[in-house]
């Protein structure tokens, strides 16, 4: 009888470790659940932020572009002026070169508020 106690008290020592371990088991379960939880906020956090500059990047290559564009455009601009003032040093003029100029030409030419197309 005395080994039948052992027995028993041995299973009942058993039932409490595993008891015990199944205890541990959950708060383990539950801490790596909020770990998860908080590496997930983190996740949709950082994929916000990388949406966020994807947009960024793509605003700053259009802008790129556009910039671009009006450098291209000035540079043609500065072309067809440089061909235009070119044309007008090498005019022959002959005797109208003395001629006086209208003073509506002359209004017209010494105007400031020329404005560029756009």
């Amino acid at each position: 009888m005395v080994g039948a106690a052992v027995i028993s008290r041995l299973g009942s020592y058993a039932l409490i470790a595993a008891l015990v371990a199944c205890l541990g088991l959950a708060a383990a379960l539950w801490w790596q659940a909020g770990d998860l939880q908080r590496l997930e906020d983190e996740n949709a956090r950082l994929t916000r932020n990388a949406n966020v500059i994807r947009g960024q990047i793509e605003q700053a290559r259009q802008s790129a572009a556009v910039a671009a564009a009006h450098a291209q455009r000035e540079r043609r601009l500065n072309v067809e002026a440089s061909k235009t003032i070119e044309a007008i040093q090498t005019m022959k003029l002959g005797d109208c070169a003395d001629a006086p100029l209208d003073p509506a030409l002359i209004d017209l030419l010494s105007r400031r508020d020329v404005r560029p197309e756009d």
